[in-house]
């Protein structure tokens, strides 16, 4: 594990003068049995000589290779199997590939692993008043951010969407998008036309194809309109009002996304926060940035479509409906994608 010389510590003493045979370098086979008193210079990463146990480093030597200070036998030396013992499991089922994961594949000969394939993730967003970000909006309308958003979101989590659309409050237009998502999909996303609204029509162009949703409506602030099909494909309604969309996609999305993937979703954690009022009767998913201090410190936006209050959020936490509240009391945190 360094460099230096290797030696057998049972035939040298502390003080020893070493008699250098010559060098074991990284990637040579094994050398000659060494005489008494002898010791090979070696360079970390080679394996260790059958008649040395001890390397000490080239910086705790004096000149013609002296030992100075007394050795613990064995130091310095990766034993063979100190990792991982034949059989153990060293990546198991439910775990991202990521870079240290790649490195103990390839360092065990496994080319080819067995994974779960990508989600097929459609995502429309809906409304007569959302014009492109590139536009100049009307005093009447306003520029698509849901879409970004959850494209950036998508994308972070490895599920760039393959299927994005924007569609009009028309039903026939929807409902063609709609059609085309459910069959080229394992995931459809639909933002706004879910709610109460004369011009919302998602739910009745999806019951038309998927039947009624496994449920419609949660005690939830924001995202109180979120309906849900189990399908296949599943299919997440959210409401169309930005702050909305981040708590919801956050909350219900990403641990499907992570489930579809065989990924174990992410423990809660749980977190305190002082001076909050809770909902008398929803749960709420409040958005929350990081202090100074590394502390969560909430960011309330000031209606549901306000992005310019919750900037610098990394996460939301969820504060179920009570009653009592005590300050610092703890609450599920759950991060943003």
């Amino acid at each position: 594990m360094m460099d230096g010389v290797a030696f057998d510590s049972a035939k040298t003493g502390a003080s020893a003068a070493l008699k250098i045979a010559g060098l074991h370098a990284a990637g040579d086979p094994p050398p000659r049995p060494l005489e008494v008193g002898g010791a090979w210079e070696i360079m970390t990463g080679a394996a260790l000589p059958a008649d040395c146990d001890t390397v000490v480093p080239y910086e705790d030597l004096l000149e013609s290779f002296t030992l100075t200070d007394p050795f613990k036998s064995g130091q310095f030396i990766h034993p063979r199997g100190l990792d991982a013992q034949e059989g153990d499991v060293l990546v198991s089922a439910g775990n991202r590939l990521g870079l240290a994961e790649i490195a103990i594949a390839a360092s065990v000969g496994k080319t080819q692993v067995e994974v779960f394939r990508c989600p097929r993730v459609a995502l429309i967003t809906t409304g007569d008043e959302a014009v492109p970000v590139d536009a100049v909006p009307e005093p009447w309308q306003i520029r698509r951010s849901n879409g970004p958003m959850l494209e950036a979101a998508l994308t972070r989590l490895g599920c760039a969407p393959n299927l994005t659309l924007h569609v009009s409050d028309d039903p026939e237009e929807a409902g063609k998008a709609i059609r085309h998502a459910l069959e080229n999909s394992d995931l459809l996303i639909l933002c706004g036309g879910i709610s109460m609204g004369k011009k919302d029509h998602v739910r009745s162009l999806l019951e038309t194809s998927l039947g009624p949703p496994a449920f419609h409506g949660v005690e939830l602030r924001p995202g109180k309109p979120l309906a849900y099909w189990s399908g296949p494909p599943q299919v997440f309604a959210l409401p169309g009002n930005p702050v909305s969309v981040l708590a919801t996609f956050t909350r219900f999305v990403l641990p499907a996304l992570l489930k579809i993937q065989g990924l174990s979703t992410p423990l809660m954690l749980r977190i305190p926060l002082e001076d909050l009022t809770p909902l008398p009767r929803f749960s709420w998913l409040l958005p929350v940035a990081v202090a100074a201090n590394g502390q969560l410190i909430p960011r309330p936006p000031r209606n549901s479509g306000d992005y310019v209050s919750i900037a610098g959020a990394v996460g939301i936490v969820e504060i179920p409906p009570e009653k009592d509240f005590t300050p610092g009391q703890s609450f599920a945190y759950h991060p943003f994608p």
